[in-house]
């Protein structure tokens, strides 16, 4: 259950898709700086999604277990008899500016490993608390997005590591809910949902279930993970210093980890699947958003990306000298500053739209590539390659400027929908299909054939090109406002 849309998919053991239903839906911005989603209408799309992947009896019949992965941080209130007493505040919100700035100051950061953000469970927590004061008293139950919809499929409350380690509110060290942040903010511990494993079996879907999605009755739902996690597994990345990039709506570089690194404020920072893992997390705010904005408001008669990504090939690397800020949506990972903006620097007459849709691309990877300046500092185990997933590892274009700008061999897993396979390799393991993720791993993912080797003749452009972009903020961060 994403942000944009459900999605389901019907996995064999070996990784091949039987089947598969979407159902897009929009966010709601009921105020500026507000971003929402009625919990009927998830659950709507997540029911017509399944009802699409499980149609013929013939799959239905072979179905064996349940994964689920979603949207990470939201936040859905509950009251006593399971009914949503609001919309979801999701993590594309920013209302809880107020909130932010005061948990920055009471050294949370540290307790739970992560950068204090608008959107994320806790300071959304407490805005209701502080701006609803009688919803937060009727609630009995605060839980994440697809925990939501894991409830509706099968009963069982509760959410698992991966999600639970970006809510703000879970202790690293100690591997639990935050105590004494509870008791400090006045929050009701029962609120909170207890915590399994990803692969945990939460119960099995119910008669009424089956009645609206289609999903047999008695199948056993696994307890799932955050989409980040799911699919980081998807991509078959398990092991200690394997690195992923994706590119979505958003943008994220992830490097997995066998220990507990050392917090920076500037990366996040999750439990991975298993819980004994570690994933550093350089989550940007403007991938294919940007994309989009550029196909709805500048160059409107693109129908698609693939139409954009075909003209930027025309313009050399480095887009004859072009460099974007891609701050649309302000950034997370590495300045987490919400009121940073977007600049396109270096336009001159001689300039084409082939130029701007191309440094577009770049600055997408010059993200990632200041993401990885931070892996480094804090010294993440990254091995050489990187393997791309998302929307974005469509384009060859776009792939190989991740290998010249990140120096780096990239590869692509075969397929399609990475954090549905995830989910679905976490329930192969839960019913005994897979005796680990390591196996299911093996089973279900494959890789493409290409490797997309860094092309010396583009290293030094593009570290020019780097360097501009990074002082286009530290030059530029004090206008910001």
């Amino acid at each position: 259950m994403g942000t944009s849309s459900a999605k389901a998919v019907v996995m064999d053991e070996r990784g091949n898709i039987i089947s598969s239903g979407k159902s897009a839906y929009d966010i709601a911005i009921p105020h500026a700086g507000y971003a929402e989603q009625e919990c009927e209408m998830l659950w709507r799309a997540v029911c017509e999604a399944i009802r699409g992947a499980v149609r013929e009896t013939s799959v239905k019949k072979r179905i064996r277990a349940v994964g689920i992965t979603g949207q990470m941080h939201g936040i859905v209130l509950l009251d006593k008899e399971k009914k949503p007493l609001r919309p979801v505040i999701i993590w594309a919100d920013k209302r809880s500016r107020k909130q932010v700035e005061m948990l920055k100051n009471c050294g949370l950061e540290t307790r739970v490993g992560n950068p204090v953000s608008t959107g994320m469970f806790l300071p959304s927590l407490l805005w209701v608390k502080e701006n609803e004061p009688e919803l937060f008293e009727k609630a009995v139950c605060a839980m994440l997005p697809k925990d939501y919809i894991r409830c509706l499929l099968c009963g069982a409350p509760g959410t698992d590591y991966s999600d639970a380690t970006g809510t703000l509110l879970f202790h690293l060290k100690e591997g639990g809910w935050d105590r004494e942040m509870i008791e400090k903010y006045h929050i009701k511990e029962s609120l909170l949902p207890e915590c399994h494993d990803s692969c945990e079996i939460a119960g099995e879907t119910s008669t009424a279930c089956e009645e609206i999605t289609g999903l047999p009755a008695g199948l056993p739902v696994v307890y799932g993970g955050g989409d980040t996690p799911m699919q980081i597994v998807g991509n078959g990345i398990v092991k200690s210093g394997q690195l992923n990039t994706n590119i979505g709506t958003a943008n994220q570089i992830n490097c997995v980890c066998d220990f507990l690194p050392k917090f920076d404020a500037r990366v996040n920072l999750f439990h991975h699947i298993p819980q004994n893992g570690w994933i550093g997390v350089g989550a940007g705010l403007n991938g294919g958003i940007l994309m989009k904005w550029l196909q709805n408001n500048v160059f409107t008669g693109y129908q698609s990306f693939s139409q954009m990504s075909g003209v930027a090939a025309e313009s050399p690397a480095g887009a004859n000298g072009l460099v974007w800020l891609p701050f649309l949506n302000g950034e997370r990972s590495p300045y987490m500053d919400e009121n940073a903006k977007a600049i396109l620097f270096g336009m001159s007459l001689a300039h084409t739209r082939e130029d701007i849709i191309r440094a577009a691309m770049e600055s997408v990877v010059f993200s990632f590539r200041d993401c990885m300046r931070v892996f480094e500092e804090i010294h993440l185990p990254m091995q050489e390659e990187v393997i791309a997933s998302g929307g974005g590892s469509k384009s060859t274009l776009w792939l190989q400027m991740q290998a010249d700008i990140l120096q780096r061999p990239i590869r692509v897993t075969k397929g399609d929908e990475e954090a549905c396979k995830g989910a679905a390799i976490a329930a192969g393991v839960g019913c005994g299909v897979y005796a680990s993720l390591e196996e299911g791993c093996r089973a279900a993912v494959r890789f493409g054939d290409r490797m997309y080797e860094p092309q010396v003749k583009n290293k030094e452009v593009y570290d020019k090109a780097f360097g501009i972009y990074l002082e286009l903020y530290q030059n530029n961060k004090t206008l910001f406002v």
